[in-house]
């Protein structure tokens, strides 16, 4: 895993920017989710904003082994950057999509549901090159 936290000048200022290279393994997701954690920890948002994006980046993180790799090997790129109006949350994989089952499935897909109720900005782009969901979302007063 590739951890990059950047921070602006000035001895005490947040870091501005999150990177993270992972494999496309689930068992990378909890070292994600506590690298996240850990940089929210630092940033302007409260504790509910920071919660919001750090279940959705862990969503969309999951979304990206599961139906873009599936075993694949392959590497999912996480970048969020911090500015005065917000946060942008950048989710990449370079997977092919699964298409969903056949017939509705009482207990899965409600992932990006969950995602757009806790992100006020959700696009989501996809192509032969993987899948891209970026998330934006405002600095509470």
């Amino acid at each position: 895993m590739t951890l990059t936290m950047a921070r602006p000048t000035g001895l005490h200022s947040p870091p501005r920017r999150f990177q993270l290279d992972f494999p496309a393994k689930p068992a990378a997701l909890a070292e994600v989710r506590h690298a996240m954690q850990d940089w929210l920890r630092d940033t302007p948002l409260d504790d509910s904003t920071a919660y919001d994006v750090l279940l959705a980046t862990g969503e969309a993180c999951a979304n990206a082994i599961e139906h873009g790799h599936r075993g694949d090997g392959g590497t999912v790129r996480l970048r969020a950057a911090l500015d005065a109006a917000g946060m942008r949350i950048t989710v990449r994989d370079r997977g092919r999509w699964r298409p969903p089952a056949p017939g509705p499935d009482p207990i899965r897909g409600r992932g990006l549901a969950m995602i757009r109720t806790l992100i006020p900005e959700v696009k989501i782009t996809t192509s032969d090159h993987g899948t891209t969901v970026e998330m934006w979302t405002p600095i509470p007063p």
